[in-house]
């Protein structure tokens, strides 16, 4: 996007944000990204998305997606093979009503939960060999994925319907908001 100019071009600020995305996820598959994580994650991944509260199998499903931020969906035999495996082991409750299962998280859940995110969390601070823009999208804090996912839909709002002076408020919320994210780096 140029800066030579004042005006502000909301289809080339989406553009660009969504290359950039498409981008990344590229080359993090092409320099050997496990597209489909291993069965510890994915039951992980199954805790995680009940920790809200009682879901359906489908629901699950819906829920890792997008916590993954489009990185990964899981198939309905992988959440299915973790739900009959953590019903066994009693870290799920299973309620079925007619055809209609539910599935809840127990308190021998919780505490796996808990236990999967301290390993993870441990992972993560790990010191790196090398520092790079090697990353695993699964990995990333699910709250952010879901915010950042939530971006593109409103500004394709904003360069559809707004004004050109809703255009200019939202460049200037846009720009603080990049400098917030850098200082948040900064923080480290």
């Amino acid at each position: 996007m140029s800066t030579a100019t004042n005006s502000f071009e909301p289809r080339q600020a989406i553009e660009g944000l969504l290359g950039y995305v498409k981008d990344m996820a590229t080359s993090t598959v092409n320099r050997g990204f496990k597209a489909q994580p291993d069965e510890e994650r994915v039951e992980a991944a199954v805790l995680a998305a009940l920790e809200a509260g009682s879901k359906t199998a489908t629901q699950i499903v819906k829920a890792i997606s997008l916590a993954a931020g489009g990185t990964w969906a899981p198939s309905d035999g992988q959440v299915s093979k973790s739900l009959t495996k953590l019903a066994e082991a009693e870290k799920v409750l299973v309620k079925t009503k007619g055809d209609r299962k539910t599935y809840t998280l127990t308190k021998l859940g919780e505490e796996a939960l808990a236990a999967a995110q301290e390993k993870m969390g441990e992972a993560k601070a790990a010191p790196a060999a090398k520092k790079s823009m090697d990353f695993n999208w699964l990995s990333c804090e699910p709250t952010f994925l879901k915010a950042a996912s939530k971006l593109p839909p409103v500004l394709a709002d904003i360069a559809q319907t707004a004004t050109r002076e809703q255009q200019a408020k939202a460049a200037a919320i846009l720009d603080q908001a990049r400098h917030d994210l850098h200082t948040v780096l900064a923080e480290k």
